[in-house]
């Protein structure tokens, strides 16, 4: 194992040259990416290299994006959405948290509001952990019960309509903080699991290289 991860995480640009990628929202499965050194990125970020462990989709109305699961040299586990806003595209990357963190980073009472359809919830953490730098001081409610679809498949090649339906329906909860550069995103699914990130947005610039798998 320990010489599987050295061959891994020494593997250079000049031996993946079987494809061509320029952009991130090209990720595929294998594929590595090299973030910048910019202190507006929090240490699990900052510097650091990442694999592509896999590819997933999900669907909003009609509109589908696709989500890359991210290991990095140290077990760390990141989710990367490429989205657009106002014309630029923007990185978001999402680190998933407990229930237990849950309850401790906010009162639960007010944490509660987000799931009212009669509230416009605004929520402040209470504590931060170690995860300052993913948090904000306050956050403002923008979508409550959306419906979406989640896809354990990467929809990309084959056109998203062979998939139409296939999807596990989840309801879409988010928030924002008021500079637009801190989430908090919810999936709530039929069988009651519920799944909160917290969501931190980014210039695309942030990633720095892009490595495409070294093709077999």
């Amino acid at each position: 194992m320990k010489s599987f991860v050295k061959a891994l995480w020494s593997r250079t640009k000049a031996k993946s040259e079987n494809r061509t990628l320029s952009h991130p929202r090209d990720l595929m499965t294998g594929d590595l990416i090299q973030l910048s050194d910019s202190f507006g990125l929090p240490p699990r970020l900052r510097d650091q290299m990442f694999k592509v462990l896999g590819v997933v989709t999900y669907q909003f109305e009609h509109d589908y994006s696709s989500s890359f699961s991210l290991e990095g040299r140290n077990n760390d586990h990141i989710d990367l959405t490429i989205e657009e806003e106002g014309g630029r595209a923007i990185a978001a990357f999402s680190l998933a948290i407990d229930p237990s963190i849950v309850e401790q980073l906010f009162d639960m009472d007010e944490f509660a509001q987000i799931f009212d359809p009669d509230e416009n919830a605004q929520i402040k953490p209470i504590a931060s952990l170690e995860f300052g730098p993913w948090l904000e001081e306050a956050y403002v409610q923008e979508s409550c019960a959306e419906s979406a679809y989640f896809y354990a498949k990467d929809c990309r090649s084959e056109g998203p309509s062979k998939y139409e339906g296939d999807g596990e329906a989840f309801e879409y909860y988010s928030l924002r903080s008021g500079d637009g550069d801190h989430g908090i995103e919810i999936e709530v699914y039929a069988s009651g699991e519920t799944d909160v990130s917290l969501t931190l947005y980014r210039p695309v610039d942030d990633i720095k290289e892009l490595w495409p798998a070294k093709k077999e």
